[in-house]
């Protein structure tokens, strides 16, 4: 889970839970957490493998996401912003991302040769040589060019069968129903942040939702995505190149070390 990633949730929800409300009573104890986080249970690591499993039958994929950013002032206060972001893939090496809101938009292109970065409120792009694989692209986006693909970690949670052993902390919540699917609710936590992720019931086993938060900041800033998947979307070509608007202008990507 990188540090982008660690941010935002629903304020409203403080509101609904105060002692005068309904929905403020105990819930069931088959859904309650443990008083205590246990170690890793069994049952929400092979709950991974099972999503994992499930991630890398899918050779295309296609979903949108509401995404919730937390941000901390200086004076502690939390300040909240909304947007959606939407991923279009086909292995091994074809990955579109457009993440939109109203403070800032990114579209991410990637054909198998060359990652292109488009700001369409700018107007500005660049494009850079790409490795031949998602995986491998995206870790050099990182590394090389300081770039953060939204939702990034799902990648890995398809791939990655290192993800479990960083989890120092792993169990079962219980059961939410997510866009109209019931789905299980486990918490992990490993060195610098707690998570949580939704998975569908029954065979399809793809996540709904996803909880992120940073321990490494006193305040805990939260990234919260709500996942809607389109398996039966049309995933073509032309969805992976880019063609600049007239407009637009090109300008040069630089490396971290460049800078």
């Amino acid at each position: 889970m990188r540090k982008s990633e660690m941010m935002g949730w629903c304020a409203g929800l403080a509101v609904a839970l105060t002692p005068s409300s309904p929905m403020a009573q105990t819930p069931p104890a088959q859904n309650a957490a443990p008083a205590s986080a246990p170690a890793r249970e069994p049952e929400a690591i092979a709950a991974l493998e099972r999503m994992g499993a499930s991630l890398r039958k899918l050779n295309s994929m296609a979903l949108t996401a509401d995404a919730t950013t937390e941000e901390v002032l200086s004076t502690g206060q939390k300040i909240q912003y909304s947007g959606t972001v939407e991923i279009k893939a086909r292995k091994p090496d074809r990955l579109r991302v457009s993440s939109k809101s109203d403070r800032k938009s990114r579209d991410f292109f990637y054909d198998g040769k060359t990652l292109t970065v488009f700001a369409p409120n700018l107007g500005y792009w660049g494009t850079v040589p790409a490795p031949a694989t998602i995986r491998e692209m995206v870790t050099q986006a990182h590394d090389k060019y300081d770039i953060e693909f939204p939702l990034a970690d799902l990648f890995d949670l398809g791939q990655d069968p290192t993800l479990t052993a960083r989890l120092t902390s792993a169990f079962k919540v219980g059961v939410e129903h997510i866009g109209g699917y019931p789905c299980q609710q486990y918490a992990m936590r490993q060195p610098g942040v707690d998570w949580q992720i939704w998975i569908r019931e029954g065979a399809e086993a793809l996540p709904c939702k996803m909880v992120i938060t940073s321990t490494e900041d006193p305040a805990m800033p939260q990234y919260v995505a709500l996942l809607k998947w389109n398996n039966a979307a049309s995933v073509a070509d032309s969805d992976f190149a880019f063609q600049p608007p007239e407009k637009a202008r090109k300008i040069v990507i630089g490396s971290v070390d460049a800078k």
